[in-house]
């Protein structure tokens, strides 16, 4: 991805939160979001284009346009240093966590003061979240397992420590289970230096024995979720691994589009609709 798509595709994405934060129309959110993950993955650097080449990306307008023009010209979106301002400092942060949408943000800091993962979690082993209309101990207990699960998430591990924690997971899904194919994929399989989380992929006419096998672990410290073609653990060591079945005929497609990158993906995409196809996970 080029280095200022990169830089625009951050911007925006703040600025969707900052909507959320401050209770603005859902509606201006989403276009943010869906702007921000365009640009993100757009092939063309956006200082090579000019405002028609700008226009062409998906999910960007007018309006949208005049913001990144406006970073690329002066380095800054004014607007958006405007909502900065309204927000306390950590309030964005607080939005990673499961089960803590912007409406409890706001409420957890208009009756408390919490700005930061650190006073949420203070305030919770304190019970004082219980406190607050709408919350209780499961809430705690939720939040809670959600600020550890985060904070263990956002340390990234070396290549070689993720490649050896898949192939023993690798090796113990061979060892009993049935299936046509198994391979990381993700960043792993794209060898970069330091890994935040571990993809598996798997083609197999039946997924629930691997999704059992998956889930019961010994390595498996927390269950994340666990569907009929997706599971996401965290191992003891606190690293997340997610874990995808298809189906056989789609094996080739699936392992290209989760071995990424994002803007590897939507290039391919791109050439796929010039030649009149359409292209996904499953196969053209």
């Amino acid at each position: 991805m080029p280095k200022t798509n990169e830089e625009v595709e951050e911007l925006l994405g703040e600025w969707a939160e900052l909507l959320q934060i401050t209770g603005r129309d859902p509606y201006r959110v989403r276009a943010y979001e869906k702007a921000a993950r365009s640009i993100g993955g757009y092939s063309k650097d956006l200082r090579e284009l000019d405002d028609k080449g700008i226009l062409a990306i998906p999910n960007v307008g007018k309006n949208m346009l005049g913001r990144i023009r406006e970073y690329l010209d002066t380095g800054t979106m004014h607007e958006l240093e405007d909502l900065r301002e309204m927000v306390p400092g950590g309030m964005r942060e607080l939005l990673r966590i499961p089960g803590l949408g912007p409406k409890k943000a706001i409420l957890v800091y208009d009756t408390l003061g919490v700005t930061t993962l650190s006073e949420l979690a203070a305030a919770a082993e304190a019970n004082k979240l219980q406190g607050i209309k709408g919350l209780g101990a499961k809430t705690e207990e939720n939040l809670l397992r959600g600020i550890r699960n985060y904070t263990q998430q956002e340390e990234r591990v070396m290549v070689d420590q993720a490649l050896e924690a898949a192939e023993r997971i690798i090796a113990s899904l061979t060892e009993g289970c049935s299936f046509d194919e198994i391979a990381y994929a993700g960043s792993l399989r794209r060898m970069r230096e330091t890994i935040g989380d571990i993809d598996i992929l798997v083609a197999a006419a039946e997924a629930e024995q691997i999704m059992d096998a998956f889930a019961s672990m010994a390595r498996v410290r927390e269950v994340v979720a666990k569907g009929s073609t997706k599971t996401t653990i965290v191992t003891r060591r606190g690293l997340q691994v997610d874990l995808r079945v298809v189906p056989y005929e789609a094996w080739g497609a699936a392992l290209i589009y989760f071995t990424g990158s994002k803007a590897h993906n939507i290039k391919v995409r791109e050439i796929a609709v010039k030649k009149g196809l359409k292209l996904s996970e499953y196969g053209l």
